[in-house]
């Protein structure tokens, strides 16, 4: 395997140039639109349908679904978590399995602003089966579509799917992306093949699958439609998957595929050449600004590293540059891609002194995140007992609730820390307020099974 590799080197060349495309006829679909009522109409029309038929599957599974923590299957949790924090990506997403009739999938979304990762039952049961390694790449290849924040993209890029062949090219090009970011953080690249092979054949035949084998047999595969599939699908066929991870992470290795698909890079679909033609001096002038480097590195960067001073000194624990940078009047509630301030990730980190130290220079205990999130609440996600006694002393509003109508209170149970609950629970958080699913704090705690907490917010 590679080594080092930069996170940049991982991102399929295709991805970015694909985005790029599908980005100018959205933005050019989007132009037409607002010259047509009825455009116009179907557009907030289906937007909405499919925005409500999303929620309703996503409130589905919350409250169907088993939730991954400490407590309820811990050990594959703590590997989303090593994984989540060697990828960079601040936080622990959520991660949900459903039961699936024997499909195997998983995919990453979102829900009012929240990353998820849905895990199909079929597939997370690989850990009954040794497979756990299989079953980290999966985990690893849903957490780096949310590093890349395709979601997000996907979004920007909405009115492009009306063209055929377009998004499923970029979304194809995303998934190996997500194949590279997999094998390399999960360290392991023939359980990354091996898993592909699952998806292929299932979870009981693929240790008897010839890979080679499974490998030549696509390039028997000719015809018109066979192409025309290829084309119009989100995702490569697995075959090809499972050859551009070996192409990348091994050095001697020789692609079976790699002569004819340059035959297919001559193809392009006749609906798509006169919208090539129309935009093609706009693509070289994008290009010629690099608006790749502008939506990656400014508007969607999930590096924290790429934000303010003030942020990069509390993440390093750096105190001593803290102090500096606010003796120097930096502005202290200003925020990063995220919406977090620096009090935010002093409190995500429980680091009580760099906390104080803003709090000391009229930082603001309530500044909220994009999903109207505080430092109170993320010092009690967190289980950090110490700053949220330090918060509420600065008087962080207790019963504050976020986008999701969760209070500070709701936080600490999720995060099981008795300490910190108490605290909440003593200081006057309301112990009966309801959240978008209708559910008290007590009632989280019961749903998490945690005996100390229920009885603390039933006395």
């Amino acid at each position: 395997m590679h080594d080092p590799i930069s996170t940049k080197d991982l991102v399929h060349k295709d991805e970015r140039k694909y985005f790029i495309i599908a980005l100018l006829v959205s933005i050019i679909m989007f132009v037409v639109l607002l010259f047509s009522i009825i455009g116009l109409f179907y557009l907030a029309f289906f937007g909405m349908l499919s925005f409500v038929l999303h929620v309703l599957m996503m409130g589905n599974i919350r409250m169907n679904g088993v939730r991954l923590h400490q407590e309820q299957f811990p050990q594959v949790y703590d590997k989303v978590k090593e994984l989540s924090e060697k990828m960079g990506i601040g936080y622990i997403p959520e991660v949900y399995v459903v039961e699936s009739g024997g499909i195997l999938n998983a995919f990453a979304t979102k829900f009012f602003g929240k990353n998820m990762v849905v895990l199909y039952s079929s597939m997370f049961e690989l850990i009954e089966q040794g497979a756990e390694d299989e079953l980290a790449f999966v985990i690893a290849h849903e957490l780096a579509h949310i590093k890349r924040r395709h979601i997000a993209k996907q979004l920007l890029i909405l009115p492009a799917m009306w063209v055929p062949g377009i998004t499923q090219a970029y979304s194809r090009a995303c998934e190996y992306t997500c194949d590279r970011y997999a094998a390399y953080y999960t360290q392991n690249v023939e359980a990354a093949k091996n898993c592909l092979t699952i998806l292929g054949v299932g979870k009981k035949l693929y240790k008897y699958v010839d890979q080679n084998q499974y490998l030549n047999q696509i390039q028997n595969e000719k015809g018109f439609f066979i192409c025309l599939y290829e084309k119009l699908a989100t995702h490569p066929p697995i075959p090809k998957r499972i050859d551009q991870i070996d192409l990348y992470f091994n050095e001697t290795y020789e692609s079976v595929l790699s002569q004819k698909s340059k035959k297919r890079l001559n193809w392009i679909p006749v609906s798509l050449l006169v919208l090539a033609l129309v935009i093609g001096g706009s693509v070289y002038a994008i290009k010629s600004i690099d608006i790749e480097s502008f939506f990656d590195d400014t508007m969607l960067s999930t590096n924290p590293a790429d934000t303010t001073p003030l942020i990069n000194a509390v993440i390093k624990a750096d105190i001593d540059e803290v102090n500096k940078l606010i003796s120097e009047g930096v502005k202290l509630d200003q925020k990063d891609f995220y919406g977090w301030t620096a009090l935010h990730w002093a409190a995500i980190d429980g680091n009580y002194e760099i906390s104080k130290a803003i709090l000391d220079a009229a930082g603001n205990p309530d500044a909220t995140d994009d999903f109207k999130e505080t430092p109170l609440m993320k010092a009690a996600g967190n289980g950090h007992s110490e700053t949220v006694v330090l918060l509420l002393e600065y008087g962080a509003e207790i019963n504050y609730a976020d986008f999701n109508l969760w209070t500070p209170l709701m936080y600490g149970v999720q995060s099981e820390d008795f300490e910190t609950v108490r605290i909440l629970f003593n200081a006057g958080a309301d112990p009966d307020h309801k959240d978008y699913s209708n559910l008290t704090a007590l009632m989280h705690a019961v749903k998490l099974g945690n005996d100390e907490i229920i009885n603390l917010l039933r006395n």
